[in-house]
């Protein structure tokens, strides 16, 4: 570590600010097309080069080129512009850390993948769909001013989705699972099961109710109500550009009391990380804090820009990108109420699992569609219902929370931005919601 380090440290050191990043991964990709099944495996090497000139970012990337000529080009692009960025260099880090990362033989892969799928088969499941994604990183990262960051990490995310028909009914059924321990550590066998048991369920549902109702949200549908609609609107790239609705309303009260989210890359659920692709250590930031909106996450550029501290939200999609401002695991905090309490209604709806949804933050719109649904009366749980939406703002939705169950559950994802995807996960308790548009 420290021989290679003298070498950059003497090339970093001819430039204002200089960042390398070097990635060396490896990745099993399985997918499964009903019985047709394709395997690719691989191994990737890059390095990035960003470099700070005349107020501007310059940044190139590459697996075969020196070191030294990567960051001349990079530095080149630089001095095309004359920006106005600002940040304050970060302090200096020097870390090792090695995740525990269970290997498994892409070949095993294989095979448990073929003979759990037959799981997903039945009389009225028409098409089944899976993919697994198995994949470890070495990175190292150095900057001009001193840092050294050794990283070895690993995920492996498994989705699964059947197709069940009855003439000409026609329903989908998904899950996922995850892992940053590595393969053997994914709940195959219950979400090959989970998504073609929720495809039959569904062939029985009927159609939605419309109007305004009492909601239920599973914990599910509440991470993907903190992603969506408070999670991108906080992330600062957003705010510096004046295209999020929570933009100037720091301090302000944005939901009512029983409202608290977070988004903490340090959580161990699959949006973990240690330090960020800036070289900042990863940290807790509380975005609402019992209805007050508390923070954003940022990447240097921008937490200077609003005067504000760095928390380390600044991640790339591998070597050949610049690091952009993302999420990592955001939640909605659990409250005091027990289940029955949230589910104490007279009539309203039950929404189960995300199956597709926008959100505008510019005016705070959102539309969420779940998986299931079940009407709810005298707080019981009544008939399934499918492709139920609702929508809503961003502000007054927060204010129409009405109960927060003391439960907690998490899902995972891949969050896409700018081009760029990255592991993130979500969740929170089961929450009720007054006056939701219903459809």
């Amino acid at each position: 570590m420290g021989v290679y380090y003298m070498e950059y440290e003497r090339i970093l050191s001819k430039y204002q600010y200089a960042e390398l990043r070097i990635d060396n991964s490896a990745n099993s990709v399985i997918s499964m097309r009903d019985d047709e099944l394709t395997h690719s495996i691989g191994t990737s090497y890059g390095v990035s080069a960003r470099v700070f000139e005349n107020g501007s970012w310059g940044f190139a990337s590459g697996n075969n080129e020196p070191i030294e000529e990567l960051l001349k080009r990079a530095q080149k692009l630089a001095l095309l512009g004359k920006g106005k960025i600002k940040f304050d260099i970060p302090k200096q880090e020097k870390n090792t850390i090695e995740d525990k990362i269970k290997i498994t033989d892409p070949e095993e892969q294989v095979s448990i993948i073929l003979k759990s799928s037959k799981q997903m088969k039945a009389e009225k499941i028409s098409s089944r769909n899976i993919t697994c994604i198995d994949s470890t990183n070495k990175g190292e990262f150095y900057n001009s001013h001193g840092t050294e960051i050794l990283q070895k990490t690993g995920y492996s995310y498994l989705s699964c989705t059947c197709i069940a028909k009855e003439g000409n009914n026609i329903q989908r059924g998904g899950a996922r699972s995850s892992s940053r321990n590595g393969f053997d550590h994914l709940k195959i066998d219950s979400t090959m099961t989970e998504s073609k048991e929720k495809a039959i369920r569904l062939l029985g549902a009927d159609a939605p109710l419309k109007g305004r109702f009492m909601v239920v949200l599973d914990p599910e549908m509440t991470g993907v109500l903190c992603h969506e609609a408070i999670g991108h609107a906080c992330e600062a790239d957003a705010i510096v550009d004046k295209e999020s609705i929570l933009r100037d309303r720091i301090g302000h009260q944005i939901g009512n009391e029983m409202v608290t989210i977070t988004d903490d890359p340090t959580a161990k659920d699959f949006g973990n990380y240690h330090y960020d692709d800036e070289g900042i250590k990863a940290k807790k930031a509380t975005l609402v804090q019992n209805g007050i909106l508390k923070e954003y996450i940022n990447s240097m550029e921008t937490a200077h820009e609003l005067g504000i501290a760095t928390n380390g939200h600044a991640r790339a999609d591998g070597y050949d990108s610049s690091p952009i401002v993302r999420m990592s695991n955001t939640y909605f905090k659990p409250g005091k109420s027990s289940i029955e309490d949230v589910f104490e209604v007279r009539h309203g709806i039950y929404l189960k699992g995300m199956r597709g949804g926008s959100v505008d933050i510019f005016s705070g719109g959102f539309m969420f569609k779940a998986e299931e649904a079940y009407e709810i009366k005298n707080s019981e749980k009544g008939k399934l219902m499918h492709d139920v939406t609702i929508t809503g703002n961003i502000l007054e939705t927060l204010k129409n929370v009405e109960c927060v169950g003391k439960d907690f559950g998490t899902s995972p994802g891949i969050c896409g931005k700018g081009g760029q995807e990255a592991p993130v996960s979500d969740g929170g308790p089961h929450i009720r919601l007054k006056d939701v548009a219903v459809g």
